[in-house]
């Protein structure tokens, strides 16, 4: 028998570290940029107009805030249970189950969507539109996403990372192309789609210049910048899976704070310049979540074989998404295992290291949820199931973010407690002119979740995607984990916890009191 297959029960199990250092920075980033970043954001700027340039720089600092409280916690007190570690010892154990589920709740929703949105691509792309069409490739996309991570996982990162390096090269291409129209060096504008705009630099008339500023802005006002600003959340949900991975990658105390530190610079990059471009160039009005709005500002200035590329990434971009969620959220699930908080059966690795079991019942969810809101779209109970399922996602994926954040703060509290001073006894820290930064992102975020609850009555058409049906269903995923879990643990069937690596230490052992 080999080594690998030697496995002694007494012994806690690790997983395998199979990611490399520069990988984690790319599945970050593959987590990020999925298939509403291409088309929900063609339809934030067609409601919100400009002003979505201040949302995603809004929501950019939240990200930002996120990051460096990640990973102050994944440096100086590294737990292979991910985020769900920290809000097990920070919070307690019923928050964190309520956290940790509705984290995986928010992928085993979201990863169906993008299955949904490769079948979307593929009918435009194939011109087959019928319902058989649209199942197929759906269900096909799904089973592709099966087959990935059931393989080791540095199978898996080499292959996310890949899909990442694509869609970052397509968005730097958007880049280049749309700053060389926008000065003047190339593009012949459709008069038929753009109307009258002069040949050369463009300058700021295409949505600029009314006369108000402030219409020019908020051409709907703005009350509807901050009811969708949950929906502008939804695209940067999977910023957190560079955590996740790092617990697999091969060198931890030195990928983890570059990580955080380069995704957060990319992702604002790779979101704000591309939107200010978009701005630029293109009517908003005109924008629409059909097809990309980055591969209409190709096709309106003559760049055809380009629209065509821009509308294929969609493709690589849905499958990347979906299949770094999958990873993100079975790492969540075996999280929880490992704390106590849900079925112990799920922590079991198999020989190679992975978590197996994990795999198969979010496996078997997903393809539930699949499923289900296939036949219920096809036979008229949904109207949109790609829209329902990103709603759902939007407020169970916010609270991880909240739980990292509100772990961080409560770290800090016990390292005064204990005597430490979190400005000179850390490793990796947040910086003291940037200590607000986490404060404002976690209550903006709780903000964008009271907004989600009252969606209709602040929104009465729809825009927020949300409402109290949506709000009530995704509250649910929190909240009968948690009721589950006291009722276990008063009838004394939750067993013990078992948090710990064999490298790791506890809190009070890490930071023993001074005084």
């Amino acid at each position: 028998m080999s080594e690998e297959k030697k496995v002694n029960a007494s012994e806690p199990q690790e997983l395998k570290r199979g990611i490399k250092s520069w990988q984690v920075a790319f599945i970050g980033l593959g987590g990020v940029i999925g298939s509403c970043y291409f088309l929900g954001v063609g339809w934030c700027i067609q409601v919100m107009g400009p002003s979505v340039f201040f949302a995603f720089a809004v929501v950019g600092l939240i990200v930002f805030g996120l990051m460096i409280s990640y990973a102050e916690l994944l440096v100086n007190l590294p737990r292979k249970g991910t985020f769900v570690a920290y809000t097990n010892e920070f919070l307690g154990s019923t928050l964190s189950v309520g956290m940790g589920w509705s984290f995986w709740f928010n992928w085993v929703c979201y990863c169906p969507s993008e299955a949904i949105a490769v079948s979307y691509v593929l009918q435009e792309l194939t011109g087959n539109n019928s319902p058989i069409a649209y199942v197929a490739f759906a269900l096909g996309t799904m089973a592709a996403l099966t087959v990935i991570n059931l393989c080791a996982v540095d199978i898996f990162a080499k292959i996310e990372s890949g899909l990442a390096i694509t869609k970052v090269i397509v968005i730097i291409l958007f880049i280049l192309v749309a700053f060389g129209i926008w000065i003047g060096l190339w593009g012949s504008p459709d008069s038929a789609v753009l109307g009258a705009v002069e040949e050369g630099f463009k300058g700021m008339g295409i949505n600029f210049g009314s006369g108000s500023i402030y219409h020019d802005l908020f051409p709907n006002g703005v009350s509807v910048v901050l009811i969708l600003m949950v929906v502008v959340l939804v695209t940067f949900q999977g910023t957190e899976i560079v955590g996740l991975a790092a617990s697999e990658s091969q060198n931890p105390d030195k990928s983890v704070p570059k990580a955080c530190r380069s995704v957060t610079y990319r992702i604002v990059g790779l979101y704000l310049v591309p939107i200010l471009l978009v701005l630029l160039l293109f009517p908003t009005e005109l924008a629409t979540d059909v097809t990309p709005v980055f591969s209409d500002v190709m096709a309106a200035y003559g760049f055809e074989t380009l629209s065509i590329v821009f509308l294929a990434v969609v493709l690589v971009a849905a499958f990347s998404c979906a299949n770094t969620g999958f990873y993100g959220t079975v790492r969540c699930m075996y999280g929880l295992s490992v704390e106590g908080l849900a079925p112990k059966f799920l922590s079991k690795l198999s020989k190679n290291q992975a978590p197996q079991r994990a795999v198969l019942f979010t496996l078997l969810f997903m393809w539930i949820v699949l499923v289900i809101g296939l036949i219920s779209e096809l036979t008229g109970f949904l109207s949109n199931l790609y829209g329902n399922l990103l709603s759902l996602s939007g407020f169970t994926g916010t609270l991880a973010w909240v739980g990292i954040i509100a772990s961080q703060k409560r770290f800090r509290g016990k390292l005064k407690k204990n005597g430490y001073d979190p400005d000179t006894c850390l490793k990796a820290r947040v910086k003291k002119p940037m200590a607000w930064i986490p404060w404002f992102a976690m209550i903006a975020q709780l903000c964008c979740l009271l907004v989600l609850a009252f969606g209709d009555i602040l929104d009465p058409e729809g825009n927020a995607g949300g409402g109290i049906v949506v709000f009530s269903i995704a509250a649910a995923a929190v909240v009968i984990p948690m009721i589950v879990y006291k009722a276990a643990k008063a009838a004394g069937k939750v067993g013990d916890i078992n948090a710990l690596g064999s490298h790791e230490k506890t809190f009070e052992e890490t930071f023993p009191k001074l005084k």
